[in-house]
């Protein structure tokens, strides 16, 4: 197994959906592994462009407006427009400070499995074993694009940690048109990222039963 850097599956990232990619990156795009090096790689060298490509913004903007109390207006935005990059990279910065205090070890310790691959409600993602750090061992799903190249899913990665805040940001939202954009993202991003966890079967039962309130609140307001 490759020894990669890793920033663990409590702290997130945001991801500026506008950044370009090179063919370089989109080969190492190529395998679920591959992503996740990349990304691992790409945050600590400080390489915030690199890092975005990695994974998917959607499904970051979601997380970080959790993680920072960001407005629904500004999430709206964020998941239409992107994140500024210099955002990105002042949190990629925070995030390697602070995952070295923590594991009071370098943060290239850890190590990328080999992918399990599988199908969840027709979309293709892949569980990659992350191990050797100060806890349990722990897994990245990554899903694939429609252009065949994989991309780390953080809502299905973090659905453990973050189900519950999910769910509650969701039956905070108000009727308003910022509103209806964040519902949409649950739709397509959420779900899918839920059905995904719950098939890799890593997290439990009770992350399970608030993935299918989750679920079942999407599916009411778009019965």
């Amino acid at each position: 197994m490759r020894k990669v850097t890793f920033f663990g599956v409590v702290l997130l990232a945001v991801v500026n959906a506008s950044c370009t990619s090179t063919p370089e990156t989109d080969e190492a795009l190529s395998t679920p592994e591959g992503a996740v090096v990349t990304w691992f790689e790409a945050i600590d060298s400080g390489d915030a462009e690199a890092a975005s490509h990695a994974i998917h913004p959607e499904s970051l903007a979601l997380i970080l407006a959790i993680e920072n109390d960001i407005s629904t207006e500004q999430l709206a935005d964020h998941l239409s427009a992107g994140v500024p990059l210099e955002m990105q990279s002042s949190y990629w910065r925070s995030f390697s400070l602070g995952f070295t205090d923590f594991a009071s070890k370098p943060i290239s310790t850890l190590s990328v499995g080999r992918a399990d691959r599988f199908v969840s409600e027709g979309e293709d993602f892949a569980s990659i074993p992350i191990s050797g750090g100060p806890g349990a061992d722990s897994v990245v799903i990554a899903r694939m694009r429609a252009d065949a190249t994989w991309e780390v899913d953080m809502v299905a990665s973090l659905g453990d940690g973050f189900s519950k805040l999910l769910l509650e940001r969701y039956d905070e939202l108000g009727s308003d048109e910022a509103a209806a954009r964040v519902r949409l993202a649950y739709v397509e991003v959420v779900a899918p990222s839920m059905w995904a966890a719950m098939a890799d079967g890593s997290f439990g039962e009770s992350f399970a039963t608030t993935a299918l309130t989750i679920l079942a609140r999407i599916a009411e307001d778009n019965a």
